[in-house]
């Protein structure tokens, strides 16, 4: 292809060029866990468990100083809980899912 077709194509692209809408930020305000009831303890089989609010994770994956944590109840045949938790240098992150069972 001839350098002078390959402008020419270049400029009739660039004519039709997709404007996209703004990406949406987020704010800067950091979300605050400080009104939940956090404690960390040790299984009966010696694993870490998360607990916030009488709600008990185990440990899923650590990666650098991000640990991830999973509901107990993921693995039950039935419920299959979703909720997970992010926990960086001991404190929570972030919170993801809602817990289906009591």
């Amino acid at each position: 292809m001839s350098s002078a077709r390959a402008l020419h194509l270049y400029t009739l692209l660039s004519d039709y060029k997709i404007q996209l809408p703004p990406l949406k930020r987020k704010s800067g305000k950091k979300e605050s866990f400080d009104h939940l009831d956090v404690c960390f303890t040790r299984s009966n089989r010696g694993n870490n468990l998360l607990t916030i609010n009488g709600k008990p994770f185990t440990l899923n994956r650590r990666i650098k100083d991000a640990c991830y944590w999973e509901c107990v109840k993921l693995r039950c045949k039935y419920i299959k809980c979703t909720a997970r938790v992010v926990t960086k240098s001991n404190q929570i992150s972030a919170l993801r899912g809602q817990h289906n069972h009591p």
